[in-house]
């Protein structure tokens, strides 16, 4: 089945969920398309191919398919952006099942954030579709760095912006962080400054934010640190945090 909006073509199996719940879906994507691009003055340059699937093992299938690999990882979502894929279209595969919903802003951060820059960085790039997101497991971005630097568990910015030093951390620390630091840029210098930052991410991050912001990645560190710190952190919500980490 495929149904057209504004910005997007849904694909999706007929007699699936997805297919009973079309409407609902394109309505949230529409309007997580006018937010993103009302906040970064952007856009895709054409429709957003969305397909949805029941399960992860078929969208990690079709991760291994369009990047040739021969193992295949179960996978929720993938953005595919125009300058990857085989017909120069932007692709999102998703999972859309009773339990796993995976539709909102994230793949779509990707898509429209990659027509400003394709960050070189994973944790700019993820860290702009988690602003968006708001939350990791229900609870939002800067809880989760709340208790990451209580617990003397978060690496620095200068760390994470490194991929090798990205990739060795569980996503469920460095999603979170990432969003968390891009909120607090945003709410820190504005959107304006934030975008002019991102435009200069395709090289070297760290040159990049001293570029923008005037100020050392080492010394951003600290006051996003000293910001993360104002915030208090509930006793039940820290037990249910370290709760879902121990799962």
């Amino acid at each position: 089945m495929e149904i057209s909006t504004a910005h997007y073509v849904f694909h999706c199996e007929e007699g699936s969920l997805a297919e009973t719940e079309i409407n609902k879906i394109a309505d949230i994507q529409e309007g997580c398309y006018k937010f993103i691009s009302s906040c970064l003055h952007a856009g895709a340059r054409d429709r957003i191919h969305y397909h949805l699937f029941d399960t992860p093992e078929e969208v990690g299938r079709q991760y291994a398919i369009i990047h040739e690999e021969d193992e295949i990882e179960p996978c929720n979502g993938f953005a595919l952006p125009e300058n990857m894929s085989k017909d120069g279209t932007n692709h999102v595969f998703a999972v859309y099942n009773e339990t796993v919903k995976c539709i909102g802003f994230h793949e779509d951060a990707h898509i429209i954030s990659y027509s400003i820059c394709r960050p070189s960085s994973r944790f700019i790039s993820e860290g702009l579709a988690m602003f968006f997101d708001r939350y990791w497991w229900d609870i939002d971005n800067y809880t989760w760095t709340k208790l990451y630097i209580e617990e003397g568990k978060n690496p620095s910015v200068a760390d994470l912006i490194e991929n090798s030093n990205f990739r060795e951390y569980d996503c469920e620390l460095t999603y979170p962080i990432a969003g968390a630091f891009t909120g607090y840029l945003i709410e820190r210098f504005g959107t304006e400054k934030y975008v002019e930052f991102y435009k200069r991410c395709g090289g070297k991050t760290a040159q990049a934010i001293e570029q923008a912001f005037g100020i050392s990645v080492d010394l951003l560190n600290n006051d996003f640190i000293g910001y993360m710190k104002m915030f208090p952190l509930r006793k039940e919500i820290r037990e249910l945090m370290i709760k879902d980490l121990g799962e």
